[in-house]
């Protein structure tokens, strides 16, 4: 006989079959972890649908789905997402043949940011210094009298060798011009690329076909006949003949004049679509501010006389910005301070106390570097997730706060309401979180397998297709790289970060604002497919004249980086109170 207070006891056998199927494959099938979320969607919904209807409490919803076997399904499929690891950097290939790996190391010889290129080819990990990397002695040596500055030229060239074992690969350390404040030095791959538009001029003005274009690239590249004949899997005399006939369109006497004609059309392209370092993406200055157990990296972007402001990064962002901000924080005299918080990219973790005081232990670290800098009065700007950061940081700070700016955020996520007007990505999670927090590890792992194994445009396509806005903007190839570059910095260390920001965002954390009286302004799109402006307009209410909300028209979740003439103006409102 059914038991009418077990809403788990009703779930149709197809229904819990399907949800059991899709969790076991995501460990075969990373790119299945849509396929689960949607299961589990419908699951969970069903189970608080019928939990509302018996007026029963969280716990009884956190009882029914954990303590039967669904639950066991949960640990076994976990156990083997641990087992299986995360992916070496040999089991990722590059998509765009452009994409060279690039670093970033302070004069310490430490790591402080990497692209995605070079963060699948070298294995990055939590920590990185140049010691991890493997040079020969006498290139290390070179590389360490550089950064010291005590390099009698301004490159250096050496060679690095794979995580998975490969060819080693020649590597150009250099002073960063991009980095005023601080003595950065930037390592790239030496290598001729193929910019896309290559082929475009080669087609329109020698009437090179496809595959003839193919074979001009691998020429490039430096491929023999043969090799390019076995890359292509084609027949020697074919790619012969091909050649043949590349040489007579282009009326090159031979390869060598072929060659030099290749080269110079990649110079023309390269004029035409040049892609630098992404300088928006390096920070000013990194410092370690060392803390009683640990080191906390600290990222600074802009003026260093300016106003100061403490810049909360995200759940799924980091501390990157475009160089519309970044210009214009520099330009109108701000000085972001970006502490990089526990478990995110290299930052240690905090494991000092349980889960719930995530917030209250990190307003004290944020006490902790306004002493150890000297910095008077700062804006606590909480960007999505970081919010919930600033808002205790200022509690706990009090008269050595200037005000408080929330951008994309700043809303406890408690009532089915606001759980309905989430994309499923967001609602699954937040669902997750909020009635069963003991699964949610798995939720947010299976999540990053997607990510680990090239799911990022499926992960961002799954987070952001409901919301116009937001998918606009990320057309634009700064901010798409800028929110790849998130999804690996907040996942380096594996699902802890995200297990703790998804637990505080669906709590209600309102009392905290009790605790200070600084102006708040709030920035929000309202757009944004996972706070809907209609929350954040009840928020703002309930703090009165406390609080000043600018809504922005046609934006998303990513206002930061779509409206930075805004995120400016609201932290000018407040550095004039």
């Amino acid at each position: 006989m059914t038991d009418p207070t077990n809403p788990s006891a009703s779930t149709s056998p197809k229904t819990k079959g399907e949800l059991i199927e899709s969790i076991y494959r995501i460990a075969l099938e990373p790119q299945t972890y849509d396929s689960f979320m949607g299961h589990w969607d419908n699951f969970i919904l069903d189970q608080v649908s019928k939990l509302n209807t018996l007026q029963a409490d969280n716990s009884d919803l956190s009882a029914a789905i954990t303590e039967t076997e669904i639950s066991n399904h949960f640990a076994i499929a976990m156990q083997l997402l641990e087992q299986a690891g995360r992916p070496d950097a040999s089991d990722k290939t590059e998509t765009v043949r452009s994409s060279l790996p690039q670093l970033v190391f302070n004069g310490e010889g430490i790591l402080v940011w990497h692209n995605n290129a070079a963060h699948n080819i070298f294995g990055i990990r939590y920590g990185t210094t140049l010691d991890d990397f493997n040079l020969s002695d006498e290139h290390r040596a070179d590389v360490s009298a550089l950064l010291a500055g005590k390099s009698a030229t301004l490159v250096v060239l050496t060679r690095m060798q794979p995580a998975d074992g490969s060819r080693q690969i020649p590597m150009a350390f250099q002073l960063s011009n991009d980095s005023p404040q601080e003595r950065l030095f930037m390592a790239t791959q030496v290598k001729q690329s193929w910019p896309n538009s290559t082929g475009e001029l080669l087609s329109n003005g020698f009437g090179l076909s496809k595959s003839e274009i193919d074979i001009c690239e691998l020429l490039v590249e430096g491929k023999s006949t043969a090799q390019i004949a076995q890359t292509r899997q084609s027949a020697l005399e074919t790619v012969r003949t091909q050649m043949k006939k590349i040489l007579q369109k282009t009326d090159s006497s031979g390869q060598v004049e072929l060659a030099s004609l290749l080269h110079g059309t990649m110079r023309l392209a390269e004029q035409e679509t040049s892609n630098p370092a992404p300088a928006a993406k390096i920070p000013d200055t990194v410092i370690n501010i060392r803390l009683k157990d640990r080191l906390m990296p600290v990222e600074t972007f802009g003026d260093p006389d300016g106003t100061p402001v403490i810049f909360f990064h995200g759940m799924l962002d980091g501390n990157a910005m475009t160089d519309g901000l970044r210009r214009q924080i520099r330009d109108r005299g701000f000085h972001f301070i970006a502490p990089i918080r526990p478990s995110f990219g290299n930052a240690a973790p905090d494991n000092r106390e349980n889960i719930s005081t995530a917030p209250a232990r990190l307003a004290r670290d944020i006490e902790a570097l306004l002493d150890a800098t000297g910095t008077q009065r700062p804006i606590l700007l909480g960007h999505m997730a970081g919010s919930v950061y600033a808002y205790a940081a200022a509690a706990h700070l009090g008269d050595r706060i200037r005000g408080i700016l929330s951008v994309a955020g700043g809303v406890p996520l408690t009532s089915a309401s606001q759980f309905a007007s989430m994309s499923v990505r967001q609602r699954v999670v937040a669902l997750t979180a909020r009635y069963t927090p003991r699964i949610l590890p798995f939720v947010i792992r299976a999540g990053i397998n997607q990510i680990d194994n090239n799911g990022e445009r499926q992960f961002l396509h799954s987070l952001y297709q409901y919301s116009p806005c937001d998918m606009r903007l990320l057309a634009d190839l700064e901010i798409r790289d800028i929110i790849f570059s998130g999804y690996h910095f907040s996942s380096t260390q594996g699902h802890r970060a995200f297990e703790i920001d998804s637990y505080h965002v669906v709590r209600d954390w309102t009392s905290i604002l009790a605790e200070s009286d600084h102006q708040i302004e709030i920035l929000h799109g309202e757009g944004d497919p996972v706070v809907s402006i209609a929350s954040v307009e009840a928020f703002a209410q309930r703090l009165s004249n406390r609080a000043s909300l600018t809504k922005v028209q046609d934006s998303g979740q990513l206002v930061l980086y779509d409206q930075p003439e805004a995120v400016v103006a609201a932290l000018e409102r407040l550095r004039d109170l």
